[in-house]
């Protein structure tokens, strides 16, 4: 487990990734990563791409589907 501490960055807050998270997400300055809400209710930080996306916008439909 990593511990992000909550910092002022401008007029907002932030966190800063060490480089172990950054390389472990093979993720660097300029790209997009998401934060993502999971459904108990913790976050799972991740990076995606267009096909992951994709995917997951398939099986968010699906799931919305099935609670219908």
């Amino acid at each position: 487990m990593v511990e992000l501490k909550i910092q002022a960055v401008g007029s907002g807050l932030g966190v800063e990734l060490p480089p172990e998270v950054l390389s472990h997400l093979k993720a660097s300055e300029g790209e997009c990563i998401f934060l993502e809400y999971m459904f108990n209710g913790s976050y799972r930080l991740a990076k995606h791409d267009e096909k992951s996306i994709e995917q997951m916008m398939l099986i968010d439909g699906q799931m919305h589907e099935e609670d219908a």
